[in-house]
């Protein structure tokens, strides 16, 4: 981090500020968000102030993000 571009291909319940606060000033995140099975495509473009101006795209379906990690050639 900091990255120019994040493409997130899985839906996040709220805004995902944990990956917002890995975009650096002038990048661009795309992440579905929303709890329902329809979700809202958002942009969020990082400012050069920290703070992140986000435009909603289109309605879409993407599968929920899940807690925890991944298991080793499982």
């Amino acid at each position: 981090a900091p990255f120019d571009r994040i493409m997130v291909t899985a839906a996040s319940p709220g805004e995902p500020t944990e990956l917002l606060k890995q975009l650096k000033p002038g990048g661009v995140l795309v992440a579905p968000v929303g709890r329902t099975s329809v979700q809202m495509l958002h942009r969020y473009v990082g400012q050069p102030d920290g703070s992140f101006r986000r435009e909603s795209l289109t309605e879409v379906r993407f599968v929920p993000l899940v807690e925890g990690t991944a298991k080793e050639g499982g």
